[in-house]
């Protein structure tokens, strides 16, 4: 039996929703209806005060299709992962991250450098910059993945993150990155909010038809 499955989606994401009312109010033709709108000021709000970013991100990345584990340390998700790989069929596993080889040292779990695009079910295991609460999405660059390869050639993606990587918004990960790369900035940096979507077969919606099939976040507490 899989580990991984996804439920089945709302019709109608949150953003979807914000479209259709700009929509509308566009079509109402009321010029005033925005006139109160400050743009200097984040309009993001957890979806309960007292829950904060972390629970709103983890409502958010669900809601995309992304399936979420919590782990309490790096023993438990290292145990974790040996059952993962063998009822998945995780092998081999993939990574190109020094922190994933920093993680599974002496774990007796092997990780292979080898993307070939023409192996199928690449599974692939990276850890992030940083978990944006309000969009649901993670933001990884070719620096932390060791390789492009890590994120675009993944039919599975797993991400490794900790609790002191979610940030509120967008400008907070923009932030992050500018501060962290001061000297050197990464060749490529990308933004993964759901497994790829396309509607260009039949007109019909098909997950993973170009790319990531399937993402999972463990987010694991650390010392």
């Amino acid at each position: 039996m899989k580990i991984f499955s996804f439920g089945n989606l709302s019709e109608r994401t949150n953003k979807e929703q914000i479209l259709a009312k700009v929509r509308e109010a566009v079509m109402a033709k009321d010029e005033n209806l925005f006139k109160d709108v400050n743009m200097q000021v984040d309009t993001w709000t957890p979806f309960k005060e007292e829950d904060g970013a972390d629970f709103t991100f983890v409502e958010r990345f669900k809601e995309n299709g992304g399936i979420f584990i919590y782990f309490e340390s790096k023993e438990s998700f290292l145990e974790a992962m040996k059952q993962y790989i063998v009822e998945n069929q995780w092998q081999p596993l993939c990574s190109t991250s020094m922190k994933m080889e920093a993680v599974f040292k002496d774990s007796g779990i092997e990780l292979s450098r080898d993307y070939t695009t023409k192996r199928k079910n690449i599974v692939s295991i990276t850890d992030c910059e940083c978990l944006i609460a309000h969009t649901g999405s993670v933001v990884v660059t070719d620096a932390c993945a060791g390789s492009r390869a890590a994120y675009s050639n993944a039919d599975t993606l797993l991400i490794y993150a900790s609790p002191s990587q979610i940030v509120a918004s967008m400008k907070d990960a923009i932030k992050l990155l500018k501060e962290k790369y001061k000297n050197r900035k990464p060749t490529e940096t990308v933004i993964i909010s759901s497994p790829t979507r396309s509607t260009e077969i039949e007109n019909q919606l098909v997950i993973g038809a170009q790319g990531i099939r399937q993402i999972a976040l463990f987010l694991v507490e650390e010392e």
